[in-house]
């Protein structure tokens, strides 16, 4: 990889690290039963935790990779090709789980549709710009990004078809509640007219 996309992915991981621990959310007085809800979801600790050890791999596999090429420079494509293949175990890691729990819930929650179809063309792009420059012999750089085009394409079709089965649904939802509040009220127009007719124009007369 160039070293210009080693600096934008460099750039890009610190922000998201940031931006995850900025906007963890945390336990307030507010929330229903915290010490409950503590048990089902990760807390700040755990954050911190993860940025730590993200930091502490990033700090071990550049002192590795200054090794390789300052000592080892013969071993500096193995090296390469095995930071491709972590690479891209991490990015099934990081996938696999959101699309089990798209399937299982059927819905796209909080997922961006937009998000993923500028992302999912982004990265099959970037990969071909990096194999037209890197040959066979980069893919180690360019084939994480064709792994998780894939895995992003497979979110983003799952997401648009529950989606637009959840609006089909939710549409036909209205249009019965529509037809069943219709039928009520014709039914009590119906009894409303029937009692109208059947009411005697003149009352019993009085004795």
């Amino acid at each position: 990889m160039t070293a210009s996309g080693d600096a934008a992915d460099a750039n890009a991981g610190v922000c998201s690290l940031f931006l995850f621990l900025i906007y963890f959310p945390r336990a307030t007085p507010s929330t229903p039963n915290p010490a409950k809800d503590a048990d089902k979801q990760p807390n700040f600790r755990t954050a911190v935790i993860v940025v730590w050890v993200c930091v502490a791999h990033a700090f071990v596999t550049g002192i590795i990779s200054i090794y390789f090429t300052l000592a080892r420079s013969e071993a500096l494509q193995s090296w390469a090709n095995f930071l491709g293949i972590l690479s891209t175990v991490l990015a099934a890691v990081q996938y696999f789980p959101q699309i089990w729990t798209t399937f299982v819930l059927k819905r796209v929650g909080s997922l961006s549709i937009p998000m993923m179809c500028i992302q999912t063309p982004g990265s099959f792009v970037w990969a071909a710009s990096l194999a037209s420059r890197l040959g066979t012999q980069g893919w180690s750089a360019w084939g994480v990004y064709v792994v998780t085009g894939c895995l992003q394409g497979t979110l983003l079709v799952m997401g648009v078809i529950y989606e637009l089965r959840w609006k089909r649904n939710e549409k036909k939802e209205l249009e019965e509640r529509i037809d069943a509040a219709n039928r009520g009220q014709a039914e009590r127009e119906g009894r409303r007219e029937a009692v109208d007719e059947q009411t005697p124009l003149i009352g019993p007369e009085e004795e």
